[in-house]
């Protein structure tokens, strides 16, 4: 019989056992060349524009040229704060903001909790529910602005059939009027996300909790405030802080119902960066207010995460 050759292993060390240090660096070149054309890709889409962007709120950009003229350092961030428009929208966006986090989570949240229970056609109003996310956003604002148009909208013509307007209201012509009805545009479109994730959220408690707190005698509101509402905080509130940094990216709506108007009282930040960038043709004081848009964004998200934690340590050392 012939005699079998000594595997590697037991001859001595194997490549393996030998050069651990090695392998581990092959398999992690290995792991980034697979990745590398994701993260080229990634770069050129989104890195390289954001840092030319912070480079550009630093100097003023030359149009016929179609390069940066001169460096003005912060000189496009002190223009921008000492326009009284600027400030005013950065108020006007948090508030904005704000109001369509809080607006589409309590409306998310109640619809969720309908769409939970058994009833008959529960199915179909499932779909329903899901459709103003398959309108372009575009198509959504025009669908808005036929509603409350002054003189052929079904808005106007409901509320003077039913007696509570005696003249059509022209609706886009008061600022504040016409900021809480885009406001409400937002909300509808952002409806979807928020049920899917929220009736997600609820379908995954355990029943048991349901059903441990009825033979306790519980009534309905007691189960919803010990046990449904405290276990879909976690859920709430991520939802609630991606629902309000869209809402301060908010264009297409405004741009399609009130441009802006009336005299900028729908202006948001967002809508700002397109007005100094493309109308005022001023890429430097655009990238700036870009920035602040962001540094805005990030700063009411940390401050809401610094409150969250606060009220939870409170809680657990109380």
């Amino acid at each position: 019989m012939q005699a079998v050759p000594d595997s590697p292993a037991i001859g001595g060390q194997d490549e393996w056992t030998r050069a651990p240090g090695t392998l581990r660096r092959r398999e992690t070149a290995f792991s980034l060349s697979l990745v590398a054309p994701a993260l080229i890709l990634v770069a050129g889409i989104y890195l390289y524009p954001a840092v030319y962007t912070l480079i550009l709120s630093f100097a003023r950009f030359d149009m016929a040229a179609l390069e940066i003229g001169r460096w003005v350092g912060l000189g496009n961030y002190k223009a921008l704060f000492a326009n009284a428009a600027f400030v005013d929208a950065i108020w006007r966006t948090i508030y904005f903001g704000l109001l369509i986090a809080v607006g589409a989570t309590v409306s998310g949240f109640l619809i969720a909790l309908l769409l939970n229970e058994e009833f008959y056609g529960r199915t179909l109003l499932r779909v329903v529910v899901v459709l103003p996310w398959a309108v372009p956003p575009v198509v959504a604002g025009v669908l808005w602005g036929q509603m409350f148009h002054a003189d052929v909208g079904f808005v106007n013509a409901l509320l003077f059939r039913i007696g509570l307007i005696e003249n059509y209201r022209i609706w886009f012509g008061d600022g504040r009027t016409a900021l809480h009805i885009i406001a409400l545009a937002e909300v509808w479109k952002a409806i979807p996300f928020m049920v899917l994730f929220m009736l997600a959220g609820l379908q995954s408690l355990p029943p048991q909790l349901h059903e441990a707190a009825a033979v306790d005698g519980a009534t309905a509101w007691q189960r919803f405030r010990h046990i449904v509402f405290p276990l879909m905080l976690p859920i709430i509130i991520p939802l609630m802080l991606i629902q309000f940094v869209w809402a301060m990216k908010a264009f297409d709506t405004i741009f399609v119902l009130t441009r802006g108007g009336p005299a900028g009282q729908t202006t948001t930040l967002n809508y700002f960066v397109y007005v100094e960038g493309f109308q005022s043709f001023d890429m430097g004081r655009a990238s700036a207010a870009a920035y602040s848009l962001l540094v805005v964004t990030l700063g009411v998200v940390l401050m809401v995460t610094v409150l969250r934690r606060y009220a939870a340590l409170r809680k657990a050392t109380a």
